[in-house]
Formats: C-alpha cells, sequence, structure tokens
C-alpha cells in the first residue's frame, strides 16, 4: 500500500463498526479517498476486500454501501486484466477471478465439473498414501487390469491409459462412480490419492464478493447490536417459514456450495444437499437463515444432520451443522473470517432460537473444537468466552467450576485475560445450554446401550442380535421386512436395536417408532419431530 492508501485503510477499518453521525460522514470521505487510489497488491489486497465485504454487510447507508460495491467491482476489474500474469491474485482468497487449489470429495468434484462460472483442471497427486494402480485394480475392466501390475506412477499409467491431462478429473470420477454403493470406499479412495484440482473463475460471479442471493430490502445500521437480552430473543417467535421454489432453492444450493469452496471448506451438509428440504427464515436486521437436510443415504443413524447458512444483506456470512436427536442437540458455527467484528453474538443467539421453535431442541452443546481443541485461533480470540457470555457452561462440573471463578476475575479485575493454559483446560469438556430443566436422552448413551444390551444378550454376535431385533419388532408393529426399501431397512434396524436395547414394550412408542422407520427416508423434519413426541409420551 501507499502511505496514502494505508492511512485511509487504516482509518476507514477503526470506523468499520461505529454508525455515528461523524462516523458515517468520515467513511464515506475515506472511501471517496480510497477509490482515487492504486488498489494494493498481495496481502493488503485481501484486507481492503474483507473491509468492503464487511462494508457491504454491514452498511450505514445506501451511499456507503454503493461505493463498497464500486470498490469490489474494481478489485474484479483489476483480477481479470492479471488473471494470466504472475502478478494474479493470490490462490484460495477467494478473490474475483483467482484460482482455488485444494482438494473435494468425489460428489462436490462431480457438481463443480457441471459449474458454469469456472473450469475445473487437475492440479495434481500431491502426496498421495494409495497409488492408482491399486485404485484401477478394482475398477477397470478386467481386461485393462494388466497395466495395473507394471509398476507406473499415476501419470504414466494415465498416459499408458491413453487418458490426457484435461481428461483426468473426468475419468477418474469415472471409476470411482463403480463405488457408488459403497460411498464411504469412494471417499476414501480419492481422499488416499490425494488428488488436487484448480477451480479456474470464468467471470466475477465466483468469487466472494458476488457469491450472493437477492434481498429485497437492505437493512441500513444504526449501530453494532453487542449487547442484548439474548433470553428475551431466544423466545421471541420467529417469523413464518419460506419454503423457497424451485428456482430459489437452485439459487441457495448454489450460493451454500460456491461459499464452501470459496473458503477451502466442505461439510456433508452442502455436498449431499437434500434440495427439497431448504427452509428459509427471515430474521431481524437484514439476517436470514437456510436450513437444510441431506440426502437420505448420508443421513446419521438415529440422529439428524441438519446444515444452515446465515446470510446478511444476501451475502453469507456464516455457517454450520446441527446434530439433533430430540430435545438435543449439538451445533457447530462458523463466522466467515470478513463478518466476525459485526454482529456475531446475535448470530449465534438467532440460532438458537430457530432451533429451539423451528426444531423443538432445547438442550445444546458445543465441542471443544469450536473454542480451541486442535485450533488456536480459538484460543487467541478466547472463544470459549463468547459461549459464555451466552449461557453456555462446560459441562464438567470441576471446570464449570474454574470457569465461575475466572468470569468473576475478569469481571472484577480491569484488563484481566485468561491465559491459554487455562483456555485449553476448558476445551477438556463440551459446554452445554440447557433452556429446560430436564436433561434429554444423549444419542450416545443410547448407542452405548445398544452396545451392552448386544454384549450381554448376544455375546458380541452382532449379526444374530441386529436379525432378532429386527425380527421382534416388525412383527410387533406389523411391518413386512421384506417390502422395505434398501434405505428404509438400514433405518428399521438402528429403530429395532433402539426398541430393544431400551426394553421398549409401550403400545402408542412402538407406533411413532414405525413412523419414524418411513419418515427418516423422505422427511428429516417430520422424522425430529416423531422423536419429539416419543420422548414426551
Amino acid at each position: 500500500m501507499t502511505n496514502k492508501f494505508l492511512r485511509s485503510f487504516n482509518s476507514l477499518l477503526k470506523l468499520a463498526g461505529n454508525f455515528d453521525k461523524e462516523s458515517n460522514a468520515a467513511k464515506k470521505q475515506l472511501l471517496i479517498d480510497l477509490s482515487g487510489e492504486a488498489l494494493p497488491r498481495g496481502q493488503q489486497l485481501l484486507q481492503y476486500h474483507d473491509l468492503l465485504l464487511f462494508t457491504c454487510a454491514y452498511p450505514a447507508n445506501p451511499l456507503t454501501r454503493r461505493m463498497a460495491e464500486k470498490e469490489l467491482q474494481r478489485i474484479a476489474t483489476m483480477g481479470k486484466k492479471l488473471k494470466t500474469t504472475k502478478n494474479a491474485f493470490p490462490e484460495n482468497e477467494g478473490l474475483p477471478f483467482a484460482n482455488t487449489v485444494t482438494r473435494f470429495s468425489p460428489d462436490f468434484l462431480s457438481w463443480l465439473l457441471q459449474h458454469k462460472d469456472i473450469r475445473v483442471e487437475f492440479d495434481s497427486f500431491y502426496n498421495p498414501s494409495l497409488s492408482l494402480n491399486e485404485i484401477l485394480n478394482i475398477s477397470l475392466p478386467a481386461v485393462l487390469k494388466a497395466e495395473t501390475t507394471a509398476g507406473l506412477n499415476n501419470e504414466d499409467l494415465l498416459e499408458v491409459l491413453h487418458i490426457k491431462p484435461g481428461q483426468y478429473i473426468p475419468f477418474l470420477l469415472g471409476q470411482l462412480e463403480e463405488l457408488n454403493d459403497r460411498p464411504l470406499l469412494k471417499e476414501l479412495f480419492i481422499e488416499r490419492m490425494d488428488l488436487y484440482v484448480k477451480l479456474v473463475p470464468g467471470n466475477k460471479h465466483f468469487a466472494r464478493a458476488f457469491n450472493r442471493v437477492p434481498v429485497s430490502q437492505v437493512f441500513y445500521h444504526r449501530d453494532l447490536l453487542k449487547k442484548f437480552d439474548h433470553h428475551k430473543l431466544i423466545n421471541e417467535p420467529i417469523p413464518g417459514i419460506h419454503i423457497p421454489d424451485k428456482s430459489e432453492r437452485q439459487q441457495l444450493y448454489k450460493v451454500i456450495r460456491n461459499a464452501m469452496a470459496l473458503t477451502v471448506r466442505e461439510i456433508d451438509p452442502a455436498t449431499f444437499l437434500q434440495d427439497y428440504s431448504m427452509r428459509v427464515y427471515q430474521l431481524e436486521r437484514g439476517l436470514s437463515i437456510a436450513v437444510y437436510s441431506m440426502i437420505p443415504q448420508r443421513q446419521l443413524p438415529l440422529e439428524t444432520y441438519f446444515g444452515f447458512t446465515f446470510f446478511k444483506n444476501g451475502l453469507p456470512v456464516s455457517y454450520g451443522g446441527i446434530w439433533a436427536f430430540g430435545r438435543m442437540a449439538k451445533l457447530g458455527l462458523n463466522i466467515f473470517e470478513p463478518y466476525r467484528a459485526g454482529e456475531s453474538g446475535f448470530i449465534l443467539c438467532q440460532l438458537l432460537r430457530v432451533c429451539k421453535q423451528a426444531l423443538g431442541t432445547s438442550y445444546f452443546e458445543i465441542e471443544p473444537y469450536q473454542f480451541g481443541l486442535d485450533n488456536p485461533g480459538g484460543i487467541s480470540s478466547g472463544a470459549f468466552w463468547f459461549y459464555y457470555k451466552y449461557g453456555f457452561k462446560p459441562v464438567d462440573q470441576h471446570l464449570n467450576q474454574l470457569a465461575e471463578k475466572e468470569y468473576h476475575k475478569i469481571s472484577a479485575r480491569k484488563n484481566y485475560r485468561s491465559t491459554s493454559n487455562t483456555l485449553l483446560q476448558f476445551t477438556e469438556s463440551n459446554v452445554c445450554l440447557n433452556l429446560d430443566e430436564t436433561l434429554p436422552l444423549n444419542v450416545q448413551d443410547l448407542m452405548s446401550n445398544i452396545l451392552t444390551a448386544i454384549n450381554k444378550g448376544w455375546q458380541h454376535n452382532y449379526s444374530i442380535a441386529r436379525q432378532q431385533a429386527v425380527s421382534n419388532f416388525c412383527k410387533k408393529v406389523k411391518i413386512d421386512a421384506d417390502k422395505l426399501s434398501m434405505a428404509e431397512k438400514n433405518i428399521v434396524e438402528e429403530i429395532a436395536l433402539w426398541a430393544m436395547a431400551m426394553q421398549i414394550s409401550n403400545t402408542k412408542k412402538l407406533q411413532l417408532m414405525k413412523q419414524m422407520v418411513f419418515a427418516k427416508t423422505h422427511d428429516d423434519y417430520a422424522y425430529q419431530q416423531l422423536l419429539l413426541h416419543f420422548f414426551e409420551s
């Protein structure tokens, strides 16, 4: 950055979260000044880009928003000019016309190959722990398998098979499709071959700045909402649900997946998204949340893995997962980096609000990675106290007492900060928030009960235990197991083992479990409601 650009940038950065009249006037002038300067390169450009994204998500007024949008367009114009030169924008930052080099699951990669805004190129077999010889020996027709025993490296083997570099990815995905009936093995193979690809944007739309959903009305800020009654917010009735039509679903689907690819991330609910499961809630302050589930073949046993993406004035600002089982849910929340100085606490409490009112969950746990386990950023940011502020306490009672003492020190001593060692101690336990007085059944405890029952009653013979559990359950609830689909057979086994381990004989509960078998294959929301009825009955 030039000295003038740097001074203006630093001043704008300091004012980004201020929305009083003087700050707004200063931000306007600073954006005018910055727009008259040459754009910086490298890390400085990224910092400016992300500050502009924050300004678009948290605008003070229409003018500053338009000015920020104009600067993002200037960055895109620069990226297009530089994309074929040595000075092209850095990879993996989601900048306009910048490449992304990483690896993805076969399903996500197949979707990217159909993407109209990018070109997918082979990059490398970076550090494979499994050679193509071993993989193709399983998938190739028998007449071609002789080549896989010649000890060739990956590229030489593909050349012998007359596969050109531009055909590597479609060819390999085609071979992996032979394992569609064993999806976990398919994913293991692509992981072990360590296939890296390059995503080359063909236009500005595959970029964090332009990957958005349309909004009917922009929310303009008078402040950042940092202090609020989170209990009141969680209990405030949510607006009516919006079920997107096919066109809206396709747009949401694309933006959600783009947001993952552009930040070099991948989560199962986005990769295996069941498009008709999409539900959207328009919340306050320009915030909305899309909640979605996964195709039945990839859902979890007994519990349900929902994904979600938050949008702020149309920009994807946060994503994560909800692992729901009746009234209990584990949560994973991630705020994208440019927006972490915004209303992160408000976003967390909106998530709790939607979970409580739309899914019926009232007991929440967050795993230690979210606040520091194997996550240095979570320690340096003191993420534990972020969750503590909104009622999350360590499940472990000793750590809970330690947290109370530490919080008292923070409240009583000016400038006091918890040490890294103290924050690391807290990562020895999940943190929980219970909005009800009772403690719901944990799916892990249920799994443990199932294992104990099998070990005790069938001397570790899992096959016979499963067969007998299914036979007894189907007889009690009058299900013809031979007429079930493969997905229903998998689910009836889970439900039957549950009924066997917990010795469930109540007719009403058994009938609810019967309904669960058929709901879980086509409507995860209905399945979650059946679980709630089951535990209440």
